[in-house]
């Protein structure tokens, strides 16, 4: 029996003149979400495999109900930010609390390096506002590396979210992504050429700065 052709989340990068599709889209995105849980799901079943064996005891026990419980704070932190920036909460046209975002955020930011100074108010803001802001929100986070300050200010309309740390990275694929370039588009990159078309339907733009001691990201919807 001949094998089976392996899956390869390249094989649905669209030709250089073309904008991927919703089914391309869609598996590019899932493949982000699986990559971002494999690892604290990976630790959650080897700490059940541990905790399995009637040998294991004391500080090995220990070790691994802490394996248990960090990777199932991380697991649960992704897919309620994945829920919220990715998925259709609240069906079409819905509205999303900012409240839960905001929550959301934190949770995610508990597990990078990165500290969230929230500066949006409060109340309900269209889910593809919110959407677009929690994406350039993580992908502040991956900015500073070795840990830093991801600040968020305006209004859900016309918001700045600033990353200063140690160490500044700021990766020129996600800045052509961002610019709606979807040419040689990867999982991880997905979330930012979305949010670029979210912004671009809602008659705006995203613009991202860098200087030496922080990059900035500015998003603004149209009337």
């Amino acid at each position: 029996m001949s094998e089976a052709p392996k899956f390869d989340s390249n094989d649905l990068t669209p030709p250089d003149d073309e904008d991927p599709d919703a089914l391309a889209l869609s598996a590019l995105l899932s493949s982000r979400v699986c990559h971002d849980l494999i690892n604290p799901v990976g630790a959650l079943s080897s700490g059940l495999e541990v905790l399995d064996d009637p040998a294991m005891e004391g500080a090995m026990r220990e070790a691994a109900m802490d394996l248990v419980r960090s990777g199932a704070k991380k697991a649960i932190a992704l897919l309620s930010y994945a829920r919220l920036a990715y998925g259709a909460a609240g069906g079409f046209g819905a509205q999303i609390s900012l409240e839960d975002a905001q929550k959301a955020l934190v949770d995610l930011f508990a597990i990078t390096k990165a500290d969230l100074d929230w500066g949006i108010g409060a109340g309900l803001a269209a889910k593809e506002k919110v959407k677009v802001l929690m994406v350039l929100a993580y992908a502040a986070a991956d900015c500073v590396p070795r840990g830093g300050l991801v600040s968020i200010e305006g209004d859900i309309d016309n918001f700045t979210i600033t990353a200063t740390g140690k160490k500044l990275l700021l990766n020129d694929d996600l800045v052509r992504a961002l610019g709606g370039d979807a040419n040689e588009i990867t999982p991880k990159l997905t979330p930012a050429f979305i949010a670029s078309r979210l912004v671009e339907t809602a008659g705006g733009a995203i613009k991202v700065e860098r200087t030496e001691e922080e990059v900035i990201f500015r998003a603004a919807f149209g009337s």
